[in-house]
């Protein structure tokens, strides 16, 4: 989960907006009191979002009390209190930030090979601590990651088949957030997989051929070079895919029943994922994002 599943921070309320904020900072103070210092790196939009599904799914509302944070110590702001939700999401991003470790300094280039080389003894020790605690999430990464890794090294050109293992891992996961709807949500979950590993290709299609990385859009279309047209001509072929997913992921999100954060989650599904799609269709050098914290 690599940051594309967030709102669009200009149609929310201000209640929502400091809301949501609220819920990002206890996550990120959840890494730190569990993980570590580092584990913060992990911290991203996608992880918020599981957070808030999952304390949306449940009849038990969080507390929210005034924290300092350290990178702003001299002013409390609002955060979310230690609950399960916020446990469950912080360890999932764990453990499949050690993945992503392990495929940075197997694939990555020569800066990302050697942070990810620096980085990899708190990597593993966080991941054993979260593999502890959620030992379902860690088995359902390990399948799904490891036919991810055999589809690259075949150099699969089919997107549908370059997405299953990221669209089951989600599904698996979703579906532990609450087993009275587990159906639902392992639709959702497999749709909002699909979403993210489509959005994180094209994202990276430049930097990808740069480094002649696996990418399924550029085997599809057989991209060899990276003038503008062609790329341009990829994002155009892959926009229909995109959005059909969003469509059917709003679909199976309807049929969830939530009891809170409503206003948020339908706008990140409604709104905020028809922005970021939007940005990563633009080409790169004109790229902006508005969303940040």
């Amino acid at each position: 989960m690599f940051g594309y599943v967030k709102p669009c921070s200009a149609q929310l309320r201000v209640c929502e907006y400091e809301t949501y904020k609220a819920v990002y900072c206890g996550l990120c103070k959840q890494l730190g009191r569990h993980y570590g210092p580092f584990s913060r790196l992990t911290l991203s939009f996608d992880f918020t979002f599981l957070s808030i599904l999952q304390m949306a799914l449940s009849q038990q509302k969080p507390d929210f009390v005034p924290r300092r944070c350290m990178l702003n110590p001299f002013k409390k702001r609002p955060c979310c209190c230690e609950c399960e939700a916020l446990s469950f999401s912080a360890g999932t991003a764990m453990i499949l930030g050690y993945y992503k470790v392990l495929d940075n300094y197997q694939d990555g280039g020569f800066q990302k090979r050697l942070v990810s080389f620096i980085g990899m003894p708190f990597a593993k020790h966080a991941y054993k601590d979260a593999a502890a605690r959620y030992p379902q999430v860690a088995q359902i990464a390990y399948e799904t990651i490891s036919r991810q890794s055999a589809l690259e090294s075949e150099n699969c050109d089919s997107i549908d088949m370059a997405c299953e293992p990221t669209a089951q891992a989600l599904s698996g996961i979703c579906a532990l957030l609450d087993e009275k709807q587990y159906r639902v949500l392992e639709r959702f979950g497999y749709l909002l997989g699909r979403y993210i590993y489509m959005a994180d290709a094209l994202d990276d299609l430049e930097e990808d051929l740069r480094q002649h990385s696996y990418n399924p859009f550029l085997l599809r279309d057989k991209v060899t070079s990276a003038s503008s047209e062609a790329l341009a001509q990829v994002r155009e072929n892959a926009k229909g895919s995109l959005y059909l997913t969003i469509g059917e992921l709003s679909k199976a999100y309807s049929l969830l029943n939530l009891y809170a954060f409503t206003p948020i989650l339908d706008n990140i599904i409604h709104l905020g994922l028809h922005q970021t799609v939007g940005r990563i269709l633009l080409p790169k050098e004109t790229k902006s994002d508005d969303g940040s914290l």
